[in-house]
């Protein structure tokens, strides 16, 4: 009992204290178009400073999948006023970091640095985005490195099976580009035409400001002004990313010869930072411990069963599982997924998950760069940053009938992908 009340204690702390910090004074203001937002945090002297390009995959085609991720990567290599020595010397003088990363609803330049270093770190930051050289030998060191990358994910078996399953889920659909590339179009690219791609980029409509740590407006917008404030606004609007809705369950085998079969269903998942997101991301999180439980703890049909739901615009949930015997093992985890899309869980194990998953929530977020990123995923995705602070609430609020509703309605008609050579399959069996 001692144990269990002092668990409660660090609870409540850990969502007192992160509860506070995540209520930092928030605000948005305009500067030439592009939309700022500040979050104040005066309990540590790191600033992060990310710039976020909209659109994603929704911007690229077939033919220039992978561009943006190459620009952004060969930009930071070197600028017009930061050659690459001074600029790495300078980075590492200030104790400074900027990367870059590329997902399927965004792509963004970050950086992090003390206080002290912020206005001559930004303008690092900023010239890397407006001022690139492209040197040849960078362009295809980095060329190189991404293709090699590519390559890596086909020839490991858990990422292979993710791009497949991306491949097989999101047919006809934005989501079907991949924003890495493929080794094609990485092959393709010249530097001159990743110069002219991130130069037609910077249109402030199409970026988003998001600034946390101990500074104020009136220096954010200062330095924006001196960098960004003479850039052309363009006309960007919004990009609705559609709902994929599967009318029937397929099975996709990758022919391999692997020591087991790794496994992945995929099905429709609420977009994020709706209602329904929230009930899912509990749903399916109750899923995985019970396919835990059945599967590895009770039937020792594998190691590693799962369960999930991702956090995309356009959305999805999924199971997987690495099985000698697939058909036995796949059994055991449709009847899982049918009882929970047939009976209410548990106010315990709801009431449970709840608070595990609040408390990651606050966990994992504690340091500014990853409250940029939750404000940003939150603006960008179209629901607006002020609802980030409002996940402990929703979270709450979820109930066994939703639970059991979001179930029925979204765990069907799965997509699933097999990677592997399996001695016998069945495929009815992964017909739900």
């Amino acid at each position: 009992m001692k144990l269990r009340n002092f668990k409660l204690s660090i609870f409540l702390i850990v969502i007192g204290i992160s509860g506070l910090t995540f209520a930092s004074d928030t605000e948005s203001f305009t500067v030439n178009g592009l939309k700022v937002i500040l979050k104040k945090n005066t309990s540590t002297n790191i600033i992060s400073a990310n710039i976020y390009l909209k659109g994603g995959a929704a911007v690229l085609t077939p033919e220039t999948a992978g561009i943006e991720n190459f620009a952004l990567i060969v930009a930071q290599e070197a600028t017009k006023n930061y050659p690459k020595d001074k600029l790495n010397s300078m980075l590492e003088k200030m104790d400074s970091k900027i990367f870059s990363n590329s997902s399927m609803d965004y792509s963004s330049l970050q950086l992090t640095c003390v206080n002290e270093n912020f206005e001559a770190s930004w303008k690092i930051f900023a010239d890397i985005l407006l001022n690139p050289v492209f040197d040849s030998s960078d362009v295809e060191v980095q060329r190189a490195q991404i293709i090699s990358a590519i390559k890596q994910n086909v020839d490991n078996a858990d990422p292979y099976l993710g791009q497949l399953s991306i491949d097989a889920f999101y047919t006809e659909h934005p989501y079907s580009i991949s924003v890495s590339g493929t080794i094609e179009t990485v092959t393709s690219f010249t530097g001159g035409q990743l110069k002219s791609y991130l130069a037609n980029r910077m249109n402030t409509s199409e970026m988003l400001l998001v600034v946390v740590g101990n500074t104020d407006r009136v220096e954010v917008e200062k330095m924006v002004k001196a960098s960004f404030g003479k850039l052309s606004a363009g006309d960007f609007h919004y990009i609705s990313y559609p709902e994929v809705n599967h009318q029937t369950p397929s099975i996709k085998v990758v022919k391999r010869d692997l020591p087991t079969n790794y496994i992945q269903g995929s099905f429709s998942a609420p977009s994020f930072g709706t209602k329904d997101f929230y009930t899912m991301r509990i749903a399916s999180s109750i899923l995985r411990d019970r396919l835990f439980q059945e599967v590895r703890t009770n039937r020792g049909l594998s190691y590693a069963p799962a369960a999930g739901s991702a956090a995309r615009f356009s959305n999805f949930g999924f199971i997987y599982v690495t099985a000698v015997n697939p058909d036995t093992t796949i059994k055991v985890m449709r009847t899982e997924v049918e009882k929970i899309s047939s009976e209410k869980v548990t106010d315990d194990e709801l009431r449970n998950k709840v608070n595990v998953m609040i408390t990651q929530y606050y966990l994992g977020n504690e340091t500014n760069a990853s409250q940029a990123n939750v404000l940003a995923a939150y603006e960008l995705s179209g629901v607006g940053f002020t609802e980030s602070e409002k996940y402990k609430e929703y979270m709450q609020q979820v109930t066994l009938d939703e639970i059991l509703n979001v179930c029925k309605k979204y765990m069907n008609n799965l997509q699933f992908v097999l990677l592997g050579n399996p001695k016998t399959l069945d495929i009815d069996t992964f017909m739900f």
